[in-house]
C-alpha cells in the first residue's frame, strides 16, 4: 500500500485505524525514511509510510482528546508529544519510555515540530505562548 492518493479520481487509496480522535497527525523524513506520527486518544502510533505498516503504538501518560500533538525526530529514534497538562515531553521511539520532560506552558500544548536538522523544537500552548526548546540541551556547547 501506499499513502498517496489519486488526484484525478480523488479517490482514497488506504484508510487505517487508530484509537481514539485523531488530534494531531506528520509525516516526516527520518533516516529510517518516512514515518507517520499520529496522536489520538491517548496513543502515540508510527506507521512505516512505504507499506503502511504499523511500527508502535505507545500508550501516552497525557491525553489528545482536544489539543496536543507529536513529532518524530529526523533521526527516528524519538518523538515528542504535549497535550492536556501542559508539559512537553520526549519518548524513545522503540519503547515509549519517557526520557525527557520539559515544563514552561501555562496552559495546554496545542501543537509541536521539530525544526527539520533536529536540533531544536518548538511548542505552542493555549496560554499564548510559543517555546523553542534545544533538543540535546545537556550536550549543547557554551
Amino acid at each position: 500500500g501506499d499513502w498517496s492518493s489519486d488526484v484525478r479520481s480523488n479517490q482514497q487509496v488506504i484508510e487505517k485505524r487508530v484509537d481514539g480522535l485523531v488530534m494531531d497527525l506528520e509525516l516526516a523524513d527520518t533516516v529510517d525514511g518516512k514515518l507517520l506520527t499520529v496522536a489520538a486518544g491517548r496513543t502515540v502510533s508510527i506507521f512505516q509510510a512505504t507499506d503502511c505498516s504499523l511500527l508502535h503504538t505507545h500508550t501516552m501518560p497525557i491525553s489528545f482528546r482536544e489539543e496536543g500533538g507529536a513529532s518524530m525526530h529526523p533521526a527516528g529514534d524519538r518523538f515528542i508529544a504535549g497535550g492536556s497538562d501542559t508539559w512537553v515531553r520526549v519518548f524513545d521511539r522503540q519503547t515509549g519510555t519517557e526520557t525527557e520532560c520539559h515544563k514552561g506552558h501555562h496552559g495546554p500544548v496545542r501543537c509541536l515540530r521539530y525544526a527539520p536538522d533536529g536540533n531544536s523544537y518548538a511548542s505552542g500552548s493555549e496560554d499564548g505562548t510559543i517555546r523553542i526548546w534545544e533538543t540535546n540541551p545537556s550536550t549543547a556547547e557554551a
